[in-house]
């Protein structure tokens, strides 16, 4: 056997000289001690019998004290069928060992690729002298913070268990509430380095199966080192979102809202190392939506629901409009009168506009990225010199100070923070092309030129094939707008969106 010096050249056989498995393995994982060395890969030599092994596993993915046991059974169960064969091969021990070692998973490992891979994951590799093929036992633990409740979508009632960085456990919280044989989890790995494990999640007798073949193909064509950013990653690989603001999946963190999506015909992509799971496709409205309008009555979940909807287009075009009455303040009513500004400061109002923009930006971040310790501080300082000295040196005005703070609260009320993150580069957009049209003197048409841009760029958009905002454009109203406007009673709800063209379109068929 020849030893793999490139990280592409292919990955050898296995060979049932036990010696020339090892020294590959050793030197392709870097086996050993010392500088080059990873102490983290565990390799233990063992003679069971007139058997001769080397079991690799990964330390940080097992308990020790259920690894002795299973050491112990193993020896012991390995020497009664040695004992009981004078003839066998390597098969015939696995299913000797499926049926009486006390744990759930042994299997063969016939290529040296999927043994590599395998140790990389962390269950226990055994290679055994004389045989070409490995021996796995699933031993792993993965090492979890414990489940709590989503820091974003919360809810004032309802469950309260959130996802956590564990594919494993996000799937099994899923499964948890959809215990439908048809529920299919398909594992992938991403990344020729990091090999990360994506689970692609739907319902066989449901979803439509362009959706899944389009999203299966995508996420198996994807040619990248690592996807260490991961849900992120695997959205902009798959998604070609390019300069693209708006998002084109949902991302969430509850499993009560993966289960609904799966159950209305989208898909799930479940990413390991990360706590949200991908919801696709999507539409515009889709991200307006939260799951605190389905833990109230239906008039209070529709109340709100209109709120959501109000508080999206006003971080959009408030700013403009703001602007666009102190151009042509003659045009203004006296009913309106608030939303002009009283005085002239040595900035035009287009750019404190701006300059509040980048401040309250500013001061995000820092609140972000402060230690919990400091972050109340930066409150604090925040409030102090932003809410009342700033007005006072005449760098803002008190309306432009207000307005802003009022679009940022609508801002941060938005259930999906891409989106609101979005609406942010479309509402200064927007603000600029107000500012161009009252420059080249053509009064209002900038604004609408703006919002026109805007309207425009959505009604192109799709995700994976889906119009962005369906169902207004294409309008349709049952089983579309009917779910938008309104929080139905959990009675009235029948169908799915006809946009993805579910297999079953009934909820009650």
């Amino acid at each position: 056997m020849v030893i793999t010096e490139a990280k592409n050249e292919p990955f050898p056989l296995i060979s049932a000289q036990l010696q020339e498995n090892v020294a590959y393995l050793n030197k392709l994982l870097g086996v050993g001690q010392g500088p080059g060395h990873s102490w983290d890969i565990m390799a233990k030599s063992f003679n069971f019998s007139e058997l001769s092994m080397m079991s690799y596993v990964l330390n940080g993915y097992f308990l020790t004290m259920n690894m002795v046991l299973l050491l112990e059974d193993l020896e012991k169960r390995i020497q009664m069928f040695v004992a009981q064969n004078d003839s066998y091969t390597l098969q015939d021990l696995i299913n000797y060992l499926n049926t009486n070692v006390a744990f759930v998973q042994v299997q063969a490992v016939p290529k040296m690729e999927d043994v590599v891979r395998f140790i990389l994951s962390g269950p226990l590799v055994t290679l055994v002298d004389g045989f070409d093929v490995a021996l796995l036992i699933d031993t792993r633990i993965y090492p979890m913070r414990g489940i709590q409740e989503p820091e974003i979508e919360r809810v004032i009632r309802g469950p309260r268990d959130g996802f956590v960085e564990t594919m494993l456990m996000n799937t099994a919280l899923i499964r948890r509430r959809l215990r439908d044989p048809s529920l299919r989890v398909e594992l992938m790995q991403i990344g020729t380095r990091s090999k990360t494990d994506v689970s692609l999640m739907y319902l066989e007798d449901v979803v439509n199966s362009d959706i899944v073949n389009t999203v299966r193909e995508r996420l198996q064509s994807i040619q990248t080192d690592t996807i260490a950013m991961a849900e992120q990653s695997v959205t902009e690989l798959i998604g070609d979102v390019k300069w693209n603001p708006y998002p084109i999946v949902r991302y969430t963190e509850r499993p009560d809202v993966a289960a609904t999506a799966l159950v209305e015909g989208q898909v799930v992509i479940v990413v390991d190392t990360s706590p949200e799971v991908i919801i696709a496709p999507i539409t515009f409205f889709q991200l307006l939506q939260h799951p605190d309008e389905y833990h109230q009555y239906p008039m209070v979940g529709t109340y709100r629901r209109w709120i959501m909807l109000i508080a999206a287009f006003i971080t959009i075009i408030l700013p403009g409009i703001f602007l666009l009455a102190n151009f042509h303040p003659e045009l203004v009513s006296k009913q309106l009168s608030f939303f002009k500004a009283d005085r002239t400061d040595p900035l035009p109002l287009w750019a404190e506009l701006i300059v509040a923009e980048i401040v309250i930006d500013v001061l995000r971040i820092a609140v972000m990225t402060s230690p919990v310790t400091l972050a109340s501080m930066v409150s604090i300082m925040a409030a102090i010199i932003f809410g009342q000295f700033v007005s006072q040196i005449h760098l803002l005005q008190p309306e432009v100070l207000v307005y802003m703070a009022f679009v940022m609260i609508a801002q941060f009320s938005l259930t999906s923070y891409d989106l609101a993150s979005a609406n942010q580069m479309s509402r200064l957009f927007i603000l600029i092309c107000t500012q161009l049209g009252f420059a080249f003197h053509m009064r209002a048409l900038g604004f609408g030129a703006g919002l026109a841009v805007w309207w425009v760029f959505l009604s192109t958009r799709k995700s994976f094939g889906i119009p962005y905002l369906w169902p207004l454009l294409p309008f349709k109203w049952k089983n579309g707008m009917d779910n938008v406007l309104l929080r139905k009673p959990f009675s009235n709800i029948h169908g799915r969106p006809g946009i993805l063209h579910p297999k079953i379109q009934k909820r009650d068929g």
